[in-house]
């Protein structure tokens, strides 16, 4: 067996030495492809993510609201934003060329910024609801681009079925806080409201003339006595 490696010296150190170029090109091919795993990892974990979407507002729910929101945990740099209508309606519309929105700059980690668009009932014409495009553009610390593009729709919003009629009951459920507070006030009674006509001036002014006659008469009298 040593005789016929010696023999075969040339051969065998070939052999090992194609091995061992092989497993080097595998280590070196496996070392490439997690350092672009890794790469790629990290430019994603530097990626912002700015989304838009609709809204019904937290505190009155017939108002819907425009939500632009920053998904990632990386800030955006450069944010820009416009909004129009694809419906004729809702008029007037106060986000068409908005300044406010031209010029929102920057969004933190997973900030959201909001919006009102409009009142339920005026998002409705003849029972189809407006419609919205909107296109955002951003960037991230190290200057990557990047762009949001997407039509937005009420019918999207949660509880938007109601929003036609919803004005009537806000209306009436107003009404109701009213009564319930003057009824705190006054109870049950009901209030008596007296007016001031002409008769009452006419009295008044009777009044007045018979005061001024009886200081007069006071007054001569206690003249007489001197």
């Amino acid at each position: 067996m040593l005789e016929y490696l010696n023999d075969n010296a040339g051969g065998v150190t070939a052999i090992f030495t194609l091995a061992l170029l092989l497993v080097t090109g595998f280590y070196a091919w496996t070392t490439f492809d997690l350092l672009r795993e890794a790469r790629q990892s990290r430019l994603m974990a530097s990626e912002p993510r700015v989304v838009a979407y609709l809204r019904a507002n937290e505190v009155h729910s017939n108002i819907v609201q425009l939500h632009v929101a920053n998904l990632s945990g990386a800030a955006a740099m450069g944010v820009t934003a416009s909004i129009s209508k694809l419906t004729d309606w809702p008029n007037p519309f106060d986000l068409d060329n908005s300044k406010i929105l031209r010029d929102l700059k920057f969004l933190r980690p997973h900030e959201v910024l909001k919006f009102d668009l409009g009142v339920g009932p005026d998002l409705f014409q003849d029972d189809v609801p407006a419609e919205f495009q909107i296109a955002i553009a951003f960037q991230s610390l190290d200057g990557r681009a990047f762009s949001f593009d997407d039509k937005l729709r009420v019918e999207s919003v949660e509880g938007h079925s109601h929003f036609q009629i919803y004005s009537i009951d806000d209306v009436a459920r107003r009404l109701k806080e009213m009564t319930d507070a003057l009824r705190s006030v006054i109870g049950s009674r009901r209030l008596r409201v007296e007016t001031y006509d002409a008769d009452d001036r006419e009295a008044e002014r009777r009044r007045w003339d018979e005061q001024r006659a009886s200081i007069k008469g006071g007054d001569r009298s206690g003249d007489k006595k001197r």
